[in-house]
């Protein structure tokens, strides 16, 4: 009888123990949580600068892009590599600013990079032949770079 009397005992201590879980768990306050609230126009200025920024990260990447086929278009390893080219639709009719020394590989690239140029009218006359339009000037390969001597 005695056993039976411990097992009750330790059941009903069991039992209030299980019972007595939900009001230890139970909150008997809320979590308060201190957020500040945005107003409408606060929220379309973060959109704007948020938008600001992303257009300038693109705008960024364009230009390292862009520099990066720059780079490309005068990069040369040896004198064969370059030649002398119109940067301008009159060359060497408005000056030695007319022409450019870049990679043979590269003149379509260069070409392009132009874009459309619209017909423009050019000076009339002979070409220059100062400098770069000298009829000893040439392309060669120096620092890696294409550059005109003359």
């Amino acid at each position: 009888m005695m056993n039976k009397i411990k097992q009750i005992l330790l059941l009903l201590c069991a039992l209030g123990i299980i019972a007595s879980i939900p009001m230890f768990l139970a909150r008997r306050s809320t979590i308060e949580a201190d957020m500040p609230a945005l107003s409408s126009e606060e929220i379309i200025a973060n959109k704007e600068d948020y938008q600001r920024q992303v257009a300038e990260q693109e705008a960024q990447e364009r230009a390292r892009r862009v520099a990066k086929a720059r780079a490309a278009n005068y990069a040369c390893q040896e004198d064969s590599d370059c030649i002398i080219v119109d940067k301008d639709p009159c060359g060497c009719l408005i000056g030695p600013k007319g022409v450019v020394a870049i990679n043979a590989s590269r003149s379509l690239e260069f070409t392009q990079s132009l874009g459309n140029v619209m017909a423009k009218a050019c000076p009339e006359g002979a070409p220059s032949t100062e400098k770069e339009c000298s009829p000893s000037a040439r392309a060669v390969c120096r620092n890696k770079t294409c550059k005109i001597i003359y």
